[in-house]
């Protein structure tokens, strides 16, 4: 992510030392801040509450101010979906979307690039998780200086939830899921402290299975 001391709407990641996440308070904020400053480019709503009692949030992107879902399924525009913070200890999806979202509420280039696509997204899955941060939990992991826990309010691993559904979460996320049918979902994680060869690795699905 660059550096953007200089940007509007700089994120927590991008005014520390990098070596921040946000907060949940935090990200809720600027995601608000940004839907209030650019309403023609960010809707940001409440789609369920967490186990724990708290709000989950979502946001479309739209170049062109088309927000209705049912219209955009008839015009057949093709929907991209980045869910973030099922695991808030592994939290760069999250701070990567922040700015993402942010270039394209201040960016009208990088906005017109979205062309037909709408953008869809969940600030932070794991809402319960990401209030919950420590500094130990990922040991092996380099960083950030605090971070959210896996499990959310009832230690449930939601990335095992999306068949039993057991979680308020893992249903609020079929509803949403399902509302929406997207053509494109990237769930973001992080190595978790693994020795990667890479920067980025793609686990696409298992096509014999």
């Amino acid at each position: 992510m660059p550096d953007a001391p200089h940007k509007p709407y700089p994120t927590p990641f991008e005014s520390g030392n990098h070596n921040q996440t946000t907060t949940l308070a935090q990200c809720t904020a600027f995601y608000e801040t940004l839907a209030a400053g650019f309403p023609h480019v960010l809707q940001f709503f409440k789609i369920g509450t967490s186990d724990g009692g708290l709000p989950i949030h979502a946001g479309v992107v739209s170049a062109d101010g088309q927000f209705e879902r049912e219209q955009i399924k008839r015009d057949r525009r093709p929907v991209f979906f980045n869910n973030n913070g099922i695991h808030p200890g592994e939290p760069e999806g999250v701070d990567g979307c922040m700015a993402l979202v942010r270039d394209f509420c201040t960016q009208p280039r990088r906005l017109a690039a979205l062309g037909h696509t709408v953008f869809l997204f969940i600030a932070v899955y794991n809402v319960d998780g990401c209030r919950d941060r420590n500094t130990t939990s990922r040991v092996n992991q380099v960083g950030p200086e605090s971070f959210g826990f896996r499990g959310n309010g009832r230690h449930l691993d939601l990335n095992r939830d999306f068949i039993k559904c057991d979680s308020l979460e893992a249903q609020a996320f079929n509803r949403f899921f399902c509302a929406w049918d997207p053509d494109v979902m990237v769930d973001t994680h992080t190595s978790n402290g693994a020795d990667y060869g890479y920067t980025m690795t793609l686990i696409h699905t298992q096509t014999d299975k």
